[in-house]
């Protein structure tokens, strides 16, 4: 084995350790909540059996529980009954099942798990009526561990809320790659199968625990597991609790913190879905903010990417989660009447100040219905609409069967009569091998400009926020 890679994987086992020392008995550990009530097993797609857990409470937050490579077991009832306890409604998975089914399609080159895990937490909230979506936190239990990681760092950025592993298993192999995510390979050959390689970085917030109690732990640092538990004897509080305590109590601490980073809205924009990201650059003159109306994936990927991007040219952004919003029904009217809240809120501190409303897919559709039903006090403050890879008509709802391919809703608003009506300019972007965009059939008030890739642009999210940056600083028609 060449000795960079055992590093790596020395370095990806270790990881935590300092972590660790902070996950220890303390006072910051909020109390448990009443006993949860077990639901009965629901079977979905290539999951099979989804080993559902409830809260005693309402559901706030969503947990999907990756077993190991047995299956699930009565350690997984224990932990996912824990997490229930702290408040977490737990979807439990079963490995193995999973595997055997995602690795059986033949049509796929590469696998893309990612996909379907968000489209089982979509589901699954759906099914059991949650009124708002929870974006999930993933735990994994030794090759579980191992699997989530590879799964959750290819899933675009903020497609999970973060990961908790348990143990590690270097020894899981794959009888396929996994597709490369925006954070790069997640996988590697080895041999005629394909193992976990570490990242360079890893894409979001991860809690490793590798030396919890009696998770499976193979491979460098499994020889290192005995001499933490010596350390555990001599200094009791790095001594191992008991699996599902332990598991338990870095949860309530994951909860409490996230929590506490949570950023408070201003009172009169609190019960909208908003992000907002500041400039990183020397804010531009008169001042620029861009209203981001999200893909149905919600806050996520190129939605962050464009952001980040146009952050850096000097503008602010406001995003807006469609997948929360549109979670429930919505009409246009209602949709546009939230929209002027956020540009009224926001142009309270400067009169001068230049919106931008931009939508991808789901929510570049949106656009010039939007646009269209503002105030007119509000949409002279509006000084272009940006659609990126619209579809041809709006919808208002999270339908979860379009996460397969396009389907028509009979409440759904035509953009082609809205785009001739706009009332302010139009910029239509599609990826060059989007063949069948509406924005190859530009016409006046709407331009049309295109950019290498398909409906994810080659993760070249930096290439689409200069476009829209260059194309607002330059003579409108």
């Amino acid at each position: 084995m060449n000795w960079r890679v055992g590093v790596a994987r020395l370095a990806l086992a270790l990881a935590p350790m300092a972590a660790l020392a902070a996950d220890v008995p303390g006072a910051d550990v909020p109390a448990a909540s009443a006993p949860a009530d077990a639901a009965p097993i629901v079977d979905y797609g290539l999951f099979g059996h989804l080993h559902l857990s409830r809260p005693g409470g309402a559901i706030a937050h969503t947990v999907l529980l990756v077993s190991d490579r047995d299956g699930w077991s009565a350690r997984q009832d224990a932990l996912a009954a824990a997490l229930a306890q702290r408040g977490a409604f737990v979807v439990g998975i079963d490995l193995p099942a999973y595997l055997k089914r995602m690795q059986a399609i033949a049509s796929d080159k590469c696998s893309y798990p990612a996909a379907h895990f968000e489209e089982v937490a979509h589901w699954i909230e759906r099914h059991e009526g949650l009124a708002d979506y929870s974006v999930p936190l993933v735990v994994g239990d030794g090759a579980g561990a191992t699997f989530a990681y590879a799964m959750t760092a290819q899933a675009p950025a903020g497609t999970f809320e973060g990961l908790i592993t348990l143990g590690w298993d270097d020894s899981l192999r794959f009888a396929k790659t996994f597709c490369p995510g925006d954070a790069g390979a997640m996988t590697v050959a080895d041999r005629n199968v394909f193992r976990v390689a570490p990242l360079a970085r890893f894409p979001l917030p991860w809690r490793p625990q590798p030396f919890a109690r009696d998770a499976r732990l193979v491979g460098l640092g499994a020889v290192l597991a005995p001499a933490w538990r010596f350390v555990g004897t001599l200094w009791p509080p790095l001594a191992e609790p008991d699996a599902a305590a332990g598991l338990a109590r870095t949860y309530a601490r994951w909860r409490a913190r996230t929590d506490a980073a949570a950023s408070a809205l201003p009172d009169d924009v609190a019960d909208l879905p908003l992000i907002e990201v500041e400039p990183t650059a020397a804010a531009t003159t008169p001042p620029r903010i861009a209203i981001v109306l999200t893909g149905d994936g919600g806050w996520a990927g190129l939605d962050r990417g464009v952001a980040d991007a146009l952050a850096g040219q000097g503008v602010r952004v406001i995003g807006f989660s469609t997948l929360k919003f549109f979670w429930q029904k919505q009409t246009p009217e209602a949709t546009a009447q939230a929209i002027a809240r956020v540009v009224a809120h926001y142009a309270k501190g400067d009169a001068n100040a230049r919106f931008v409303v931009i939508g991808y897919s789901f929510g570049a559709s949106l656009v010039p219905v939007v646009v269209n039903r503002l105030p007119e006090e509000l949409r002279r403050h509006v000084q272009e609409g940006v659609m990126i890879s619209p579809d041809d008509e709006a919808v208002f709802e999270i339908h979860v069967g379009d996460w397969f391919g396009s389907t028509h809703h009979d409440e759904a608003v035509p953009i082609a009569p809205e785009i001739a009506a706009s009332k302010v300019p139009l910029l239509c972007v599609h990826g060059v091998d989007e063949d069948d965009s509406p924005c190859r059939k530009a016409q006046p008030p709407m331009r049309a400009a295109s950019l290498p890739g398909g409906h994810h642009y080659d993760g070249d999210y930096a290439a689409l926020g200069a476009l829209i940056v260059r194309d607002l600083s330059a003579p409108q028609p």
